[in-house]
Protein backbone atom coordinates (compact mmCIF):
# COMPACT_ATOMS: atom_id res chain seq x y z
CA UNK A 1 0.00 0.00 0.00
CA UNK A 2 1.37 3.39 -1.02
CA UNK A 3 1.25 5.90 1.83
CA UNK A 4 0.70 9.53 0.79
CA UNK A 5 3.12 12.23 1.93
CA UNK A 6 1.45 14.56 4.45
CA UNK A 7 2.88 18.06 4.01
CA UNK A 8 1.10 19.31 7.14
CA UNK A 9 3.37 17.05 9.21
CA UNK A 10 6.55 18.05 7.41
CA UNK A 11 7.35 14.52 6.27
CA UNK A 12 10.79 13.91 4.74
CA UNK A 13 11.88 10.29 5.01
CA UNK A 14 15.50 9.09 5.28
CA UNK A 15 16.39 6.78 2.39
CA UNK A 16 20.18 6.47 2.63
CA UNK A 17 21.31 3.41 4.68
CA UNK A 18 24.81 4.83 5.14
CA UNK A 19 23.44 7.99 6.78
CA UNK A 20 21.14 5.84 8.94
CA UNK A 21 24.09 3.82 10.25
CA UNK A 22 26.14 6.99 10.78
CA UNK A 23 23.36 8.56 12.86
CA UNK A 24 22.95 5.44 14.98
CA UNK A 25 26.71 5.28 15.58
CA UNK A 26 26.53 8.76 17.15
CA UNK A 27 23.75 7.58 19.49
CA UNK A 28 25.76 4.42 20.24
CA UNK A 29 23.02 2.50 22.08
CA UNK A 30 23.83 -0.49 24.27
CA UNK A 31 22.00 -3.81 24.57
CA UNK A 32 18.67 -3.53 26.42
CA UNK A 33 18.69 0.27 26.52
CA UNK A 34 15.40 2.14 26.09
CA UNK A 35 15.07 4.51 23.16
CA UNK A 36 12.38 7.06 22.38
CA UNK A 37 12.19 7.61 18.63
CA UNK A 38 10.48 10.80 17.48
CA UNK A 39 8.75 10.47 14.12
CA UNK A 40 9.92 7.07 12.86
CA UNK A 41 8.17 7.66 9.52
CA UNK A 42 8.74 4.64 7.29
CA UNK A 43 11.12 3.11 9.81
CA UNK A 44 14.60 3.71 8.36
CA UNK A 45 16.10 4.20 11.83
CA UNK A 46 13.58 1.95 13.58
CA UNK A 47 14.39 -1.13 11.53
CA UNK A 48 18.13 -0.72 11.99
CA UNK A 49 17.76 -0.12 15.74
CA UNK A 50 15.47 -3.16 16.07
CA UNK A 51 18.39 -5.40 15.04
CA UNK A 52 20.35 -4.29 18.12
CA UNK A 53 18.33 -5.91 20.94
CA UNK A 54 17.15 -2.64 22.46
CA UNK A 55 13.70 -1.41 23.48
CA UNK A 56 12.19 1.17 21.13
CA UNK A 57 9.26 3.47 21.89
CA UNK A 58 8.36 4.98 18.51
CA UNK A 59 6.00 7.99 18.50
CA UNK A 60 4.44 8.71 15.10
CA UNK A 61 1.56 11.11 14.40
CA UNK A 62 0.58 9.60 11.03
CA UNK A 63 -1.85 6.69 11.58
CA UNK A 64 -1.08 5.14 8.19
CA UNK A 65 2.64 5.05 8.93
CA UNK A 66 1.92 3.54 12.35
CA UNK A 67 -0.10 0.77 10.77
CA UNK A 68 2.66 0.13 8.23
CA UNK A 69 5.28 -0.12 10.99
CA UNK A 70 3.09 -2.46 13.03
CA UNK A 71 2.81 -4.75 10.01
CA UNK A 72 6.61 -5.07 10.01
CA UNK A 73 6.37 -7.03 13.30
CA UNK A 74 9.63 -5.57 14.58
CA UNK A 75 10.98 -7.04 17.81
CA UNK A 76 11.03 -4.90 20.96
CA UNK A 77 9.30 -1.97 19.19
CA UNK A 78 6.25 -0.27 20.69
CA UNK A 79 4.47 2.11 18.35
CA UNK A 80 2.39 5.04 19.60
CA UNK A 81 0.11 6.94 17.24
CA UNK A 82 0.47 10.29 18.99
CA UNK A 83 1.63 13.87 18.63
CA UNK A 84 5.10 14.05 20.23
CA UNK A 85 4.16 17.38 21.87
CA UNK A 86 1.34 15.59 23.71
CA UNK A 87 3.13 12.34 24.46
CA UNK A 88 3.29 11.30 28.13
CA UNK A 89 7.04 11.09 28.84
CA UNK A 90 6.43 9.98 32.41
CA UNK A 91 5.82 6.46 31.12
CA UNK A 92 9.40 6.28 29.82
CA UNK A 93 11.96 4.43 31.99
CA UNK A 94 14.71 6.60 33.48
CA UNK A 95 17.97 7.11 31.58
CA UNK A 96 16.44 6.57 28.17
CA UNK A 97 17.94 7.77 24.88
CA UNK A 98 16.23 9.92 22.24
CA UNK A 99 16.62 9.80 18.48
CA UNK A 100 14.64 11.30 15.65
CA UNK A 101 14.19 13.48 12.61
CA UNK A 102 12.41 16.47 14.16
CA UNK A 103 9.66 18.09 12.06
CA UNK A 104 11.10 21.45 11.06
CA UNK A 105 8.00 23.42 12.04
CA UNK A 106 7.98 22.19 15.66
CA UNK A 107 11.64 21.37 16.36
CA UNK A 108 12.09 24.19 18.89
CA UNK A 109 8.96 23.36 20.97
CA UNK A 110 10.07 19.72 21.08
CA UNK A 111 13.52 20.64 22.39
CA UNK A 112 12.10 23.00 25.01
CA UNK A 113 9.74 20.26 26.14
CA UNK A 114 12.66 17.97 26.93
CA UNK A 115 14.27 20.64 29.11
CA UNK A 116 11.45 20.30 31.61
CA UNK A 117 11.81 16.56 32.13
CA UNK A 118 15.49 15.61 32.04
CA UNK A 119 15.39 11.92 32.86
CA UNK A 120 17.08 10.98 29.61
CA UNK A 121 20.81 10.44 29.05
CA UNK A 122 21.46 11.36 25.43
CA UNK A 123 19.64 12.83 22.43
CA UNK A 124 20.60 12.56 18.76
CA UNK A 125 18.31 14.53 16.48
CA UNK A 126 18.16 15.86 12.95
CA UNK A 127 16.85 19.36 12.45
CA UNK A 128 17.30 22.17 9.98
CA UNK A 129 20.85 23.46 9.69
CA UNK A 130 19.85 27.02 10.57
CA UNK A 131 18.33 25.96 13.90
CA UNK A 132 21.27 23.68 14.72
CA UNK A 133 23.74 26.49 14.12
CA UNK A 134 21.71 28.84 16.33
CA UNK A 135 21.74 26.29 19.14
CA UNK A 136 25.55 25.96 19.17
CA UNK A 137 26.29 29.68 18.57
CA UNK A 138 28.28 31.72 21.09
CA UNK A 139 27.48 35.21 22.36
CA UNK A 140 28.41 38.02 20.01
CA UNK A 141 27.29 35.95 17.00
CA UNK A 142 24.24 37.07 15.01
CA UNK A 143 22.79 33.55 15.30
CA UNK A 144 23.09 33.60 19.10
CA UNK A 145 19.74 33.91 20.84
CA UNK A 146 17.15 32.48 23.19
CA UNK A 147 17.51 28.86 22.11
CA UNK A 148 21.34 29.06 22.25
CA UNK A 149 21.24 30.15 25.89
CA UNK A 150 18.54 27.75 27.03
CA UNK A 151 20.10 24.71 25.36
CA UNK A 152 23.68 25.48 26.40
CA UNK A 153 22.62 26.16 29.99
CA UNK A 154 21.30 22.66 30.52
CA UNK A 155 23.09 20.57 27.90
CA UNK A 156 26.42 19.87 26.26
CA UNK A 157 25.60 20.25 22.58
CA UNK A 158 27.71 19.38 19.54
CA UNK A 159 26.94 19.67 15.85
CA UNK A 160 28.12 16.32 14.52
CA UNK A 161 27.65 16.74 10.77
CA UNK A 162 25.40 18.23 8.10
CA UNK A 163 22.98 16.03 6.17
CA UNK A 164 22.33 16.77 2.48
CA UNK A 165 18.77 17.07 1.22
CA UNK A 166 19.43 14.27 -1.29
CA UNK A 167 19.22 11.55 1.39
CA UNK A 168 15.54 12.32 2.01
CA UNK A 169 12.37 11.58 0.09
CA UNK A 170 10.73 13.90 -0.69
CA UNK A 171 13.74 16.20 -0.68
CA UNK A 172 13.39 19.14 1.72
CA UNK A 173 14.29 22.63 0.53
CA UNK A 174 16.97 23.03 3.17
CA UNK A 175 20.02 21.17 4.52
CA UNK A 176 19.69 19.30 7.83
CA UNK A 177 22.20 18.84 10.65
CA UNK A 178 22.70 16.21 13.34
CA UNK A 179 23.01 17.34 16.95
CA UNK A 180 24.32 15.29 19.86
CA UNK A 181 22.83 16.57 23.13
CA UNK A 182 23.74 15.41 26.65
CA UNK A 183 22.30 16.81 29.92
CA UNK A 184 24.81 18.65 32.10
CA UNK A 185 25.22 17.50 35.67
CA UNK A 186 24.66 19.69 38.73
CA UNK A 187 23.19 22.69 36.92
CA UNK A 188 22.46 25.40 39.49
CA UNK A 189 19.90 27.23 37.36
CA UNK A 190 16.11 27.13 37.53
CA UNK A 191 14.55 26.56 34.13
CA UNK A 192 11.53 28.86 34.54
CA UNK A 193 13.58 31.78 35.91
CA UNK A 194 16.18 31.50 33.17
CA UNK A 195 13.45 31.28 30.54
CA UNK A 196 11.85 34.48 31.88
CA UNK A 197 15.11 36.47 31.84
CA UNK A 198 16.07 35.28 28.37
CA UNK A 199 12.64 35.99 26.90
CA UNK A 200 12.63 39.50 28.33
CA UNK A 201 16.21 40.19 27.21
CA UNK A 202 15.52 39.21 23.60
CA UNK A 203 12.04 40.73 23.39
CA UNK A 204 13.50 43.81 21.70
CA UNK A 205 16.81 42.54 20.38
CA UNK A 206 18.12 45.88 19.08
CA UNK A 207 17.45 47.72 22.31
CA UNK A 208 19.78 47.79 25.29
CA UNK A 209 19.01 45.69 28.34
CA UNK A 210 18.21 48.89 30.25
CA UNK A 211 14.90 48.76 28.41
CA UNK A 212 14.34 45.00 28.38
CA UNK A 213 15.25 44.08 31.97
CA UNK A 214 14.10 47.16 33.88
CA UNK A 215 12.17 46.23 37.08
CA UNK A 216 12.88 42.53 36.52
CA UNK A 217 16.26 41.95 38.17
CA UNK A 218 18.03 43.29 41.24
CA UNK A 219 19.20 46.89 40.75
CA UNK A 220 22.90 46.22 41.43
CA UNK A 221 23.07 43.45 38.83
CA UNK A 222 20.90 45.47 36.46
CA UNK A 223 23.42 48.32 36.55
CA UNK A 224 26.17 45.93 35.45
CA UNK A 225 24.39 44.95 32.22
CA UNK A 226 21.98 47.78 31.37
CA UNK A 227 24.22 49.32 28.68
CA UNK A 228 24.66 46.04 26.81
CA UNK A 229 22.48 44.31 24.24
CA UNK A 230 21.06 40.81 24.67
CA UNK A 231 23.51 39.07 22.32
CA UNK A 232 26.52 40.50 24.19
CA UNK A 233 25.89 38.49 27.37
CA UNK A 234 27.25 34.95 27.66
CA UNK A 235 25.32 31.89 28.77
CA UNK A 236 26.98 32.20 32.20
CA UNK A 237 25.85 35.84 32.40
CA UNK A 238 22.23 34.84 31.84
CA UNK A 239 22.47 32.07 34.41
CA UNK A 240 23.74 34.65 36.90
CA UNK A 241 20.90 37.07 36.08
CA UNK A 242 18.33 34.34 36.67
CA UNK A 243 19.39 34.25 40.35
CA UNK A 244 18.56 37.93 40.82
CA UNK A 245 14.99 38.16 39.57
CA UNK A 246 12.75 40.36 41.71
CA UNK A 247 9.02 39.95 42.27
CA UNK A 248 9.13 36.41 40.90
CA UNK A 249 6.05 34.32 41.65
Amino acid sequence: MKIPIRKKWGQNFLIDPNIVRKIISVLNPKTNQNILEIGPGKGALTKELAKMHINIYAVEIDPMLCESLKNESLKNVKIYNEDILKFDYTMMPNNYLIIGNLPYNISTPILFQFMEDIRWDKMVVMLQKEVAERIVSNHGNKKYGRISIMMQSFFDVSLEFHIPKTVFNPQPKITSSLLLIKPKKDVNTEYKKLKLVVEKAFMHRRKKLAHNLKNIIDENIYNEVKDKRAEQLSVADYQKLSHYIINYV
